[in-house]
């Protein structure tokens, strides 16, 4: 028992040695000098900020509607006339030209015997109104002679005097008159002239067809002034209005129509975060624009003074860019906040640099505040 507890003594003791000179060893070892490393300034090219007036150029595209459009539908029952500039898809009409026209033989015939019976009834009342409108008389008479039942009746003499009125009414004189009238009305839809110069671009009837009272009948467009409307990003709103130029190009790059903004919508769609830019163009010269032709243009806005385009890759989304100072012996980057006052697909229209500061031409990765740059060309 003695001998196992000196034995338990002697190794503890020989343990204790051993941690003491292990100890004492790792204290006369020396830490090796710890070696900062240079830092090396990064080559950037940089861009000399020159404050002028920039436009805002916004993208768009859009298909061509004409200005003027107009559905065609029969208000009386007829046959299509045929002959002379007929109704078919094509056919081009300038403003007040006949742009159709039905048989109207029969209601022509019905509406002279209408004014003839007039006539024979204004004839009957002469004499009495010669005794008893002594003051009206000769205009009446004047009137009576001059017309013409073949031409439309033409406004009747006022009368003088509210007895002068019921006797003319109790004769049926303004009765028929009105009647005559309302004829002579739906004679003149038997024709329709055209309102504007245009391009007739359906027509649903063919001449000599039998056209009934409601039945649509072709669609008519006008020519020479047209409008596209595009669907523009919300980002591009607070710099389109009305009255901004725009230009458009066909598929060959060649400039088709020219213009301006006629409307801009107040509502933006939730779906697509755009709103709806109306422009009204004329044609080109040199190009012929037609109802339904799909074109892209752009927007020229109204220019931004004092502000700095720069490419859209240099702008943070925190609206930051980096700028180029000189400190001391060396130059670095420091963060300078910018307002976006335009933002386009590549490009940015900013303010609150100042002329003369130094930004960098193109982004460098791993790019922080301070860090050391030297400018190369």
């Amino acid at each position: 028992m003695v001998k196992t507890l000196l034995r338990f003594v002697a190794g503890l003791a020989i343990l204790a040695v051993g941690i003491f000179v292990m100890q004492g060893l790792i204290g006369m070892k020396t830490e090796p000098p710890v070696k900062v490393r240079p830092v090396v300034a990064r080559p950037v090219k940089a861009m000399e900020v020159g404050l002028t007036a920039n436009r805002p150029e916004t993208p768009i595209e859009g298909r061509v509607d004409a200005m003027y459009r107009m559905s065609l539908f029969a208000e009386v029952n007829g046959v299509l006339a045929i002959g002379g500039k007929e109704f078919r898809e094509g056919a081009s009409f300038a403003a007040g030209e006949v742009l159709l026209r039905m048989e109207d033989s029969e209601p022509r015939a019905a509406l002279v015997a209408q004014r003839s019976a007039f006539l024979q009834s204004l004839s009957m009342i002469l004499a009495d109104i010669q005794t008893d409108f002594p003051a009206s008389a000769g205009a009446w008479m004047q009137y009576a002679t001059g017309l013409n039942v073949e031409e439309p009746l033409p406004d009747l003499p006022e009368p003088v005097s509210s007895r002068e009125r019921l006797f003319l009414a109790n004769k049926g004189i303004l009765s028929a008159f009105y009647n005559i009238q309302s004829a002579e009305e739906r004679l003149s839809k038997y024709q329709v002239r055209a309102p504007f110069t245009g391009v007739l671009t359906e027509a649903l009837v063919q001449p000599g067809g039998l056209v009934r009272a409601g039945q649509p009948m072709g669609t008519f467009v006008g020519d020479g002034t047209f409008e596209v409307r595009s669907a523009v990003h919300s980002r591009y709103l607070k710099v389109v209005s009305p009255g901004d130029s725009v230009a458009f190009v066909d598929e060959r790059g060649a400039v088709a129509a020219i213009g301006q903004v006629a409307r801009v919508a107040s509502n933006v769609d939730p779906s697509t975060q755009s709103a709806s830019v109306f422009c009204q163009i004329q044609s080109n010269a040199t190009a012929t624009l037609r109802d339904g032709l799909y074109l892209s243009g752009t927007v020229f806005s109204e220019e931004i003074s004092d502000s700095f385009e720069l490419d859209l890759a240099l702008v943070s989304p925190e609206s930051n860019v980096y700028v180029i100072v000189d400190e001391g012996d060396s130059s670095v980057l420091r963060k300078r906040e910018v307002e976006v006052l335009f933002r386009s697909q590549e490009q940015a229209i900013v303010a609150g640099l100042q002329d003369g500061d130094l930004l960098l031409s193109a982004p460098i990765s791993g790019a922080y505040d301070g860090m050391p740059v030297n400018i190369v060309e």
